[in-house]
């Protein structure tokens, strides 16, 4: 019964159209069919019809019973039924993890990703420097994709080949936008193909020209919505995840909640402090020796100088005081010469 409805409402639809592209030869552009607004009785007619289609396409005479009833509360508005609609389910689980053979794992990993038909969407590997604790620490990031059925087999692989000390999943529900998409896929469909019988009656070139572009937008639309679509579809078939793997010595003790268990973690870990801070300075010494080389160098050739500078100064000073020596000795003869003549003039 109500698909004879809308058939109906489409028919008056086409009649609408149709009378008014053989009554507006005469008559502007503006007054033609318009397909962006909703001015003429057409059109109205036609939207109405498009907007009934697209809520007939969900509730048939096999749904309608189990729509909730008028003044239903919320969250029986909410609920939906399992056997009438899947969820569409986006998961994300993000596992932070250390291992002591890190090219093992990773090798490992990579394998498995491929046999259980994923594929590494990202990756990035840091080989590690001196400079972070004097040691090489190496650590990779990684972002996969596997299919959701696999996702619970293939954490668990990762559980069992490393030590996971950070682990978060996230579950998000695309359900009501991905609904909401094939509607108005639906209805821009169902839109196309009523533009393309029109186009194929119209007999006036600004009919033409109105529902061409009408109909190039729809298909822009339908794109559109056909790519969000798809990448739902991605995303909801193969879960994502974000994997941190860092190499370290020693995995990390698992927190005892004993006060014993406690003790007895801190005290390793207070041992393996000190190892660590032995090697460390030795490290830090051998990796340093080319720059106690080069200031050792530096500073003997300071040293030397300074000597030498030095060293000039006193024979500078030496050399002066020898000169005013003689000058002194000089002066003196000059000056016993001085009292001679005058005592030889004295006796004449």
């Amino acid at each position: 019964m109500k698909k004879m409805k809308l058939a109906a409402m489409f028919l008056l639809a086409g009649v609408l159209f149709t009378g008014c592209g053989s009554s507006a030869k005469s008559e502007s552009y503006d007054a033609g069919y318009s397909y962006n607004t909703a001015t003429t009785e057409e059109a109205v007619v036609y939207e109405a019809a498009a907007e009934e289609f697209a809520a007939e396409e969900y509730v048939t005479d096999d749904t309608a019973a189990e729509m909730p009833a008028e003044g239903a509360t919320e969250a029986g508005t909410e609920t939906l039924d399992e056997n009438a609609q899947e969820r569409k389910l986006i998961k994300t689980v993000d596992l932070y993890v250390e291992t002591e053979t890190y090219d093992t794992l990773l090798g490992n990993l990579e394998k498995q990703v491929t046999e259980l038909g994923g594929y590494i969407e990202y990756q990035y590997q840091y080989n590690g420097s001196y400079y972070s604790g004097y040691e090489e620490v190496r650590s990779t990031n990684m972002t996969i994709r596997i299919p959701v059925k696999r996702l619970d087999e293939f954490v668990g692989k990762v559980e069992e080949q490393s030590n996971v000390t950070n682990k978060e999943e996230r579950v998000e529900d695309v359900t009501l936008q991905y609904v909401d998409l094939e509607s108005r896929k639906t209805a821009l469909i169902t839109e196309q193909e009523r533009l393309i019988e029109l186009l194929a009656k119209a007999e006036t070139v600004e009919d033409i020209i109105s529902i061409e572009q009408r109909l190039s937008d729809v298909r822009y639309e339908l794109e559109s919505m056909e790519s969000q679509l798809r990448t739902l579809d991605n995303q909801i078939d193969y879960s994502t995840i974000n994997l941190n793997i860092q190499e370290v010595q020693r995995i990390t003790p698992k927190a005892e909640p004993t006060l014993l268990g406690r003790m007895e973690n801190g005290l390793r870990k207070s041992i393996y402090r000190i190892g660590d801070d032995i090697q460390d300075a030795i490290v830090w010494f051998v990796i340093n020796i080319p720059y106690f080389i080069i200031w050792g160098i530096v500073i003997v050739v300071i040293v030397i100088v300074l000597r030498a500078i030095r060293k000039r100064g006193k024979k500078k000073i030496a050399q002066r005081q020898a000169k005013d020596k003689e000058l002194a000795i000089e002066a003196e003869k000059a000056e016993k010469e001085i009292k001679e003549k005058i005592q030889e003039e004295d006796k004449k």
